[in-house]
């Protein structure tokens, strides 16, 4: 029994050791998105995993790296189409030229943590955000939701003007909560699916002249 215990002990001790040099920082949000037509408001909402892994901090070079669960969110306005609350951006240059925000970073934004030193607050997290004018996700109108070549992307600033005159952008806004994720994007958007089946194995890329690319993780987190 006497060397049970001190198995155990070790067994312990590896493991606090590991999640000290190794952590990793969690939490859940949801992501709602209003838009309104001739003052009728129609809302899209989903919740969104964060998961940052980082490590070893005893080299002193420990680095962070995030993934992704959950969806987009979808805000359906019916014969007008629907707008998409991308997770990623589909952007493969930095700055963004829109500054569209990753959902990584989106809550994180809106409570105030910009950077990797700040990790360890995201945990503990509460409460809810709305989205500043700078701190938003991108927004993809698909005017016929069954054709992936419908979309295009839009901003706050422009969705009258290309999605109908009559459209206006209400508000976003984030709120830490511990709902289950929902995944029922790919029958909202029948041509996910073989997007993302195209694309896990190496082709697929659809590039929009002058847009983004689109790729299956802006619609559905690469940890869902």
């Amino acid at each position: 029994m006497k060397w049970l215990g001190i198995l155990l002990a070790l067994i312990v001790a590896v493991v606090v050791i590991y999640k000290v040099n190794f952590p990793t920082y969690s939490y859940r949000y949801r992501l709602q998105v209003s838009l309104s037509v001739d003052d009728k408001v129609y809302t899209g909402s989903s919740v969104i995993d964060v998961v940052w892994e980082c490590g070893p901090k005893i080299t002193g070079l420990g680095r962070c790296a995030p993934s992704l669960g959950g969806q987009a969110a979808l805000v359906d306005l019916g014969a007008r189409g629907v707008v998409v609350a991308t997770l990623r951006t589909g952007e493969n240059i930095s700055p963004i030229p829109d500054g569209a925000v990753d959902a990584v970073w989106l809550c994180a934004n809106a409570f105030g943590i910009r950077s990797n030193e700040d990790l360890p607050a995201l945990p503990n997290l509460t409460g809810r955000r709305d989205l500043s004018p700078s701190n938003l996700p991108r927004l993809v109108w698909f005017s016929n939701p069954a054709d992936m070549e419908s979309a295009r992307k839009i901003t706050v600033q422009n969705v009258a003007s290309i999605v109908d005159p009559a459209v206006r952008f209400n508000e976003a806004f984030v709120e830490i909560t511990r709902d289950p994720v929902v995944i029922d994007i790919p029958q909202k958007l029948p041509w996910f699916s073989g997007l993302k089946r195209l694309q896990t194995n190496g082709n697929g890329i659809l590039s929009k002249s002058g847009q983004f690319q689109l790729i299956y993780n802006m619609f559905v987190g690469e940890n869902s």
